[in-house]
């Protein structure tokens, strides 16, 4: 089947793109020599997909706009973020910081088939140890939930307690059968610092599923941001009108094993949770296992592929 070579090819071409921390190019508007010969790639994105290589953009305005267009959630997907604040236990003199959730939902039920990469150090956040939890359970899936400004690493509290209150506040809005098992935590901040479970499960979560719209993923790349300069997004969709959207952060600590801070794959394809794994598996080793910028290996490296099998592959 056609669909089994190219899905693989497709993944890696995502995840790689998503992952590149320097895919932008603005051109300054004096440049009238280079604008006259701008690319016309952008074609590609009025049919829906972000172009394998990037066009030139003159403004970041101009490329928000080409992400926002290329970034059309396969079905079955719904995505919300919010903003909030919390005052660190760690540093209170601080005062109110800055935090944003996101929220991933499968709208037509849990997914069988979903898959997830992790880092390999040796020090993993906590987020990190329950979702590595819930791959070797293999329980279906049906919602994400991601928190910037803190990674839930090395914390003085009990840091899977507070992810998993998260999930369950997930769960609870969300009114999932699965309950907060049904639910994959990631976060990505300072180390070290405690998460702010209260503020996000009361607040700033709850906000974010009240914005679930199932139009675009780009507010899901920008919301999971930290010190990107850029949001991250990249599509695709296949012949047989299976489509593939995936987003991603990460500027520093990237090094293989994994090259990057966190990675969202959404695909509406019917496709077996052992062929997924396996795919992701081959796209992550071409991809973040292949980059180095800083040789610092992440301590929140996820990487997740979820299905949710509404378009079969013929």
């Amino acid at each position: 089947m056609m669909f089994k070579k190219t899905i693989p090819l497709a993944l890696a071409s995502v995840v790689a793109l998503s992952a590149s921390s320097s895919a932008v190019a603005f051109i300054p508007q004096t440049s009238s020599s280079i604008i006259s010969n701008r690319p016309i790639a952008l074609r590609s994105t009025i049919e829906g997909d972000t172009d394998a290589i990037l066009p030139a953009f003159e403004t970041k305005d101009e490329y928000t706009a080409y992400l926002q267009k290329a970034g059309k959630l396969p079905d079955g997907f719904a995505v919300g973020t919010a903003k909030g604040t919390f005052v660190s236990v760690e540093a209170p003199a601080l005062g109110p910081l800055p935090i944003k959730a996101t929220v991933i939902h499968l709208t037509e039920g849990p997914a069988e088939s979903w898959a997830a990469v992790f880092t390999s150090n040796r020090f993993p956040g906590c987020p990190v140890k329950v979702g590595k939890a819930r791959l070797a359970e293999g329980k279906p899936i049906q919602a994400l939930v991601i928190n910037n400004k803190v990674s839930n690493v090395c914390p003085g509290g009990d840091g899977v307690a507070a992810a998993e209150s998260v999930c369950a506040a997930v769960a609870e809005k969300l009114n999932l059968a699965g309950g907060a098992s049904s639910v994959i935590p990631s976060s990505t901040g300072v180390i070290g610092w405690r998460l702010p479970a209260k503020e996000l499960a009361e607040d700033v979560v709850p906000r974010a599923i009240e914005a679930l719209q199932s139009d675009s993923a780009y507010s899901a790349a920008e919301a999971i941001m930290t010190t990107d300069r850029y949001p991250k997004l990249r599509s695709k969709t296949l012949s047989n009108g299976v489509r593939i959207v995936g987003v991603a952060k990460g500027a520093g600590m990237i090094e293989p094993n994994m090259a990057t801070m966190l990675g969202y794959l959404m695909t509406d394809a019917k496709i077996k949770r052992d062929s997924l794994q396996a795919m992701l598996t081959e796209a992550c080793n071409k991809s973040f296992n292949s980059i180095s910028i800083d040789g610092d290996e992440s301590t929140s490296d996820t990487v997740v592929a979820i299905a949710s099998g509404l378009k079969d592959l013929d």
